[in-house]
């Protein structure tokens, strides 16, 4: 998956600036896919640029003009024809599982604080989806429905970080 999908499927969903875009990207997609400010941007410019978006310029008192994006008929075609297309799984990709695999360069003591710090984000991560999994139930029906599937990516994220808590937990009290 690119981003220029990620950036399409948000766009769907509602019109909004880059800054906007950021925020809905941050509070959804950033659980499962990864972009900078500057790279949303330059996506934004790029879908702009092949006719796959619009952008009007929404004045601003005190401020500059703020661009507005929204999908054109093209870029909705492009969207539904991407998301027909099978994905392919993608294998887990994470930087603590390498440097657990080299581990054995480390003391137990060592072994131990990164379990224990990397237990501490999961933890975190975990929270927030679950906050987030709040919102939404109390978001109105109707957006709930038209958003089911979304949604299950999301309880994906609270089973996952929970897996991963049950693993490092268990990997804890084989290092003590």
């Amino acid at each position: 998956m690119s981003l220029r999908y990620a950036v399409l499927t948000l766009l769907d969903i509602e019109p909004g600036s880059g800054y906007d875009l950021k925020r809905r990207f941050e509070r959804s997609i950033s659980h499962f896919w990864s972009a900078s400010h500057q790279q949303m941007y330059r996506e934004l410019h790029k879908l702009h640029a092949e006719g796959l978006l619009d952008c009007t310029e929404q004045a601003q008192e005190g401020k500059p003009d703020k661009k507005i994006y929204r999908l054109t008929e093209s870029g909705g075609s492009a969207l539904r024809e991407w998301v027909q297309r099978p994905a392919p799984a993608q294998k887990i990709r994470e930087p603590f599982l390498l440097q657990l695999f080299a581990g054995h360069h480390l003391t137990r003591g060592q072994a131990r604080d990164a379990v224990r710090r990397h237990l501490d984000e999961h933890r975190e991560l975990l929270q927030g989806y679950l906050e987030q999994n709040e919102r939404v139930k109390q978001s109105d029906p109707q957006l709930q429905k038209r958003f089911w599937l979304a949604h299950q990516t999301l309880l994906l994220g609270i089973e996952t970080e929970k897996a991963w808590l049950v693993w490092g937990e268990r990997l804890l009290e084989e290092l003590e």
